[in-house]
């Protein structure tokens, strides 16, 4: 596959059936689509929002985590996830290392506990964002989210809702109204 002109970022990944699947956006050309295997919807000229089932043990690992998001480059995978404290950090780790995966840790930063979201509310808001959700018109139904997300219309629409109720109280807030 052709990464200097086609790009893939992983939104998520969950665990079905002991099967790790990948939410993701690719960007680039159908054809170079067609090579991944998996069920993507067309949200704008070059962007596809969809799922992949990838049997990997990094996949199968990230899979009990909550991802930020996940990029491919030609030098490799580079990952964004959000843990609770260095324990959950450590065992990490120490998963890669049972399956001997090489691990390089670029950054650790410590959340401030005044962020506004939760980590599940920005991970679901940034995927909505990005698949053209918040658009006018929109380029996603909510029960498309949904189900690329593979979570309830109501459970989804809490979430979006809580954060965006979030997001414009902090706001208002912040102005002194």
């Amino acid at each position: 596959m052709d990464w200097t002109r086609n790009s893939l970022v992983i939104l998520d990944i969950k665990n079905f059936s002991n099967v790790p699947k990948i939410l993701a956006e690719f960007k680039g050309d159908e054809k170079t689509l067609s090579v991944l295997n998996g069920k993507f919807t067309k949200v704008s000229k070059f962007k596809y929002l969809g799922t992949l089932n990838i049997n990997y043990p990094v996949e199968k690992i990230l899979s009990n985590y909550i991802i930020l998001n996940g990029t491919i480059t030609l030098e490799g995978f580079y990952w964004t996830v959000i843990l609770s404290d260095y324990t959950e950090l450590k065992k990490l780790l120490k998963e890669f290392l049972n399956y001997k995966i090489d691990t390089k840790i670029i950054k650790v930063v410590k959340v401030k506990s005044q962020d506004i979201l939760t980590a599940r509310q920005e991970q679901i808001l940034k995927i909505a964002f990005e698949a053209g959700f918040f658009d006018f018109p929109r380029k996603i139904k909510v029960s498309e989210l949904a189900d690329k997300l593979n979570i309830s219309v109501s459970n989804l629409s809490e979430i979006l809702r809580r954060a965006e109720k979030n997001i414009i109280g902090n706001y208002f807030r912040e102005r002194g109204l």
